[in-house]
């Protein structure tokens, strides 16, 4: 399968879920409380912390290799396999030591130890998903995504209307696990069989081992946050924190996502050919700054209104963590691929050595600003982001002569268009006494139009080269 058909099936297996999982997010959020959504998170946490064990980067390690594949299938499945059974007995002997440690809740005791079920049967499927993945088959993904992506909020709504609080969650997502296993293992013909060659373990698990250590560093970003929020501020903020966060990265998941996998499984097939991969990261880096800065300005000047139509009074704050976070995510996302150009390069030290030098900052910074109050940390949390993505944007340059001061020059021009045209649209109609579901459409629809003609205005001589250039291919 070719790139551009492959990353149209990614593309179409995340819009499926996309469209669904935010209904059923904002269905589940009015019937449960923040404290639900809380403990919920807090095994979330442990589960994802656990995943970077148990898998090892074998997935990623089999996805980059290109010799033995069906022999580096099976060294992949069986470490992956006893790594979650050992990995399941820990968690369940240590699962009251952590909610009581790290949340001061014992009510995630439990849930941690049901939730054990989840990683063994994510072992069970990361070879599947890595193979389809490899050859490109996310027609394949995309079926399985959109036959199992409405099961969860299924379970999750019944439960959460007969009153089952984070329980109606725990069941949900075991249920869109166990039915994503069953669809991976009919799609993909590969079966795992009882061998198991050392030496090439030994290669993999080099690989692999930069791959866990980048994932160890990407879990603290993603989760150090909220492990300071829940063990500071306890399980409401923490479910405050964590859901209005989640809100904020499904819309830029819904336009990103798709691309990783493909562009990692395109990149891959480079044979680590360093020209082409900084081609391909300039064109990439450039498409990212144009979408997600003006999608960052928009969620925050209407953060307020999104809050109040779908979550409502008992979700009272939700709304300044959707528009803080939406530009914590809109200029992460900038950088967001570098991860796989180093992979594709077979130099994933380079995402570890750019995510251990800004570790100790995050932490410093969650901290300092947690004892000022949620507000404070909500900020703190921003600011953080522009020297991590200063830092990415230097070893990234450093590598592949990417061009550094251009790509700074372009971020603060399309920021700038785009955080003077949403604030000017909001100014303009915050005088007018609309109907809040009108005044949050009209106000959306105003300011997409406004940024997307001025950036045209600026980048149109580049677009009609581009233009051009793809007509002359068609014609030849």
């Amino acid at each position: 399968m070719s790139f551009a058909r492959a990353l149209k099936w990614s593309f179409l297996s995340e819009l499926a879920s996309k469209l669904i999982q935010p209904i059923v997010f904002v269905v589940l959020a009015r019937l449960l409380t923040p404290e639900d959504f809380g403990v919920m998170s807090a095994a979330l946490m442990v589960m994802a912390f656990s995943q970077i064990f148990w898998e090892a980067g074998m997935g990623k390690a089999l996805i980059q290799r290109q010799t033995d594949i069906r022999d580096a299938a099976n060294v992949a499945f069986w470490v992956n396999l006893a790594l979650a059974v050992l990995i399941i007995g820990l968690l369940y002997i240590a699962a009251s030591p952590i909610a009581l440690t790290f949340f001061q809740d014992d009510r995630v005791t439990t849930v941690i130890q049901v939730m054990t079920l989840q990683v063994f049967l994510g072992a069970l499927g990361s070879v599947q998903t890595a193979l389809l993945q490899k050859e490109l088959g996310f027609k394949k993904l995309f079926w399985v995504r959109f036959a199992t992506v409405g099961l969860p909020g299924l379970a999750s709504i019944p439960l959460a209307w007969q009153g089952m609080g984070y329980w109606a969650l725990v069941a949900g997502t075991l249920t869109g696990q166990a039915a994503q296993v069953i669809m991976l293992w009919r799609m993909s013909p590969w079966r795992p069989h009882w061998s198991f060659r050392i030496p090439l373990a030994r290669q993999m698990g080099r690989f692999g081992a930069w791959v866990g250590l980048s994932g160890l560093l990407g879990w603290f970003y993603l989760w150090m946050d909220s492990l300071v929020v829940g063990m500071y501020l306890g399980s409401h903020d923490l479910g405050l924190y964590r859901t209005g966060n989640q809100f904020s990265a499904m819309v830029f998941a819904l336009l990103f996502v798709p691309i990783t996998p493909v562009l990692y499984s395109h990149l891959a097939r480079m044979n680590g050919d360093c020209e082409r991969i900084k081609i391909a990261a300039e064109k990439v880096i450039k498409v990212l700054i144009l979408i997600a800065v003006p999608v960052a300005a928009i969620l925050f000047f209407l953060s307020d209104s999104v809050a109040a139509i779908l979550f409502g009074e008992k979700w009272k704050g939700v709304g300044l963590v959707i528009g803080v976070m939406g530009l914590v995510h809109g200029f992460s996302w900038i950088v967001s691929m570098n991860g796989e150009f180093y992979c594709a390069m077979g130099k994933p030290v380079y995402e570890t050595i750019v995510s251990g030098g800004m570790l100790l900052v995050y932490l410093c910074g969650y901290l300092y600003s947690i004892g000022f109050g949620f507000e404070h940390f909500i900020w703190t949390r921003f600011a953080l982001v522009l020297p991590a993505l200063l830092l990415h944007l230097l070893v990234l340059n450093r590598i592949t002569s990417l061009g550094i001061s251009n790509v700074v020059k372009h971020i603060f021009l399309i920021a700038l268009i785009s955080f003077f045209v949403a604030l000017t649209v909001s100014y303009i109609f915050s005088d007018y006494k609309l109907n809040a579901w009108i005044d949050l459409l009209i106000r959306g629809l105003v300011s997409i139009l406004m940024i997307s003609g001025a950036l045209y205005y600026i980048e149109k001589e580049r677009i009609m080269r581009h233009f051009i250039s793809t007509i002359k291919r068609a014609v030849k």
